[in-house]
């Protein structure tokens, strides 16, 4: 069983550091993918296109994003409401994901009543891949009517207790997270528990590093857990809903490390009357210098040779191909904190991470 389940969203910058991870990450993980239309628009077979070829041959949860909501005037909207209708057990979202190749089904709980879920879960187990209830502990949904009606068709399930996007007083919540974990284990006693949250900051101002609770409310819990094994599951260092607005972010580089994320962010913004095409340059240079600082860090790994300190490496030495960008920037630190969250805990030699580069 895989023990880290990042939950991704089909946004670019997270389906490009899902698919530039190397091997031996993509076997220690088990992702949950939250299906959208690609950009926003389009049929969704050309959002799910992108994890097919990004995460090939390989098992991952599929979920209709619950939180997505489409434009009626989108080429979406009706596949979207169709998938979510709850009739006959959403018999139309397990067909679709009965289409996807390695995709266990994640059962919807948004629209669905005591019944519904029933025949769902039903229906979820004679696909014969398991399944898989992400359950938000910060929402209005109750656990335990939730629980019974999955036992009712099973022991063995996946289950993700996914407490959202915190901040530092994720950490105490670590009584009332035990007692979701011993309400599973009582009910579903078979089953696997995730443990879900992130804190990935939305402000940088006078911060150089944060910590990431998630992990540290992870580690309690599983001491608190007692017997029980649970798994690590994370926004993969993206935040839980996309922000919109607020202007063009000062450059930065983002350095994951086991329990840490390092910022490295530079004044740069643009002066009254600069010119667009200044602005950019200025803005590139500003790349380059916070990778150097970057890589000149104590935090730097210089063991961890893949994608993401590739990309850092490139933009140092000023590489057309290097972060001029934040959704490039957004793609590096994902991806390198993918790979070392899924090889927490384990000692890996820089020659296992090897792989070609590829631009």
């Amino acid at each position: 069983m895989k023990q880290y389940i990042p939950v991704l969203s089909i946004r670019p910058s997270e389906v490009v550091a899902l698919a530039e991870l190397p091997d031996i990450a993509k076997d220690r993980m088990t992702p949950l993918v939250l299906i959208k239309p690609w950009l926003g628009t389009g049929a969704l077979s050309r959002a799910v296109d992108k994890i097919h070829h990004g995460f090939a041959n390989r098992p991952w949860y599929a979920e209709l994003d619950p939180d997505y909501e489409p434009d009626d005037t989108s080429e979406s909207f009706d596949e979207i409401a169709e998938l979510r209708d709850p009739a006959d057990g959403f018999v139309k979202w397990l067909s679709y994901v009965e289409t996807q190749s390695k995709a266990i089904p994640v059962i919807q709980l948004r629209g669905a009543d005591p019944d519904s879920l029933d025949r769902q879960t039903k229906r979820a187990m004679d696909l014969g891949r398991g399944i898989c209830v992400r359950i938000p502990r910060s929402s209005y949904l109750p656990l335990e009517p939730i629980l019974d009606v999955i036992a009712r068709n099973t022991e063995n399930c996946d289950i993700i207790l996914d407490y959202g996007q915190q901040s530092s007083r994720l950490l105490v919540n670590i009584i009332p997270a035990r007692t979701d974990v011993f309400a599973v284990k009582r009910r579903l006693p078979n089953s696997s528990i995730a443990i879900s949250a992130t804190t990935f900051p939305s402000s940088f101002t006078n911060i150089n590093s944060q910590e990431i609770f998630e992990r540290q409310f992870f580690d309690q819990l599983c001491a608190a857990a007692g017997d029980y094994t649970l798994r690590f599951s994370d926004r993969g260092s993206a935040r839980a809903s996309d922000r919109s607005g607020g202007g063009v972010p000062r450059p930065r580089i983002d350095l994951p490390s086991p329990e840490n994320w390092f910022f490295f962010r530079s004044d740069c913004v643009r002066e009254e009357g600069e010119a667009v095409e200044e602005f950019r340059e200025r803005r590139i240079e500003a790349y380059q210098d916070m990778a150097a600082a970057a890589v000149a860090s104590d935090a730097w790994d210089e063991k961890l040779n893949i994608w993401g300190t590739q990309l850092i490496k490139i933009t140092q030495l000023g590489n057309e191909y290097g972060i001029t960008s934040p959704a490039k920037a957004t793609s590096c630190r994902i991806n390198i904190h993918m790979t070392v969250q899924s090889l927490f805990g384990e000692a890996i030699n820089g020659e296992q991470l090897e792989e070609d580069w590829v631009d």
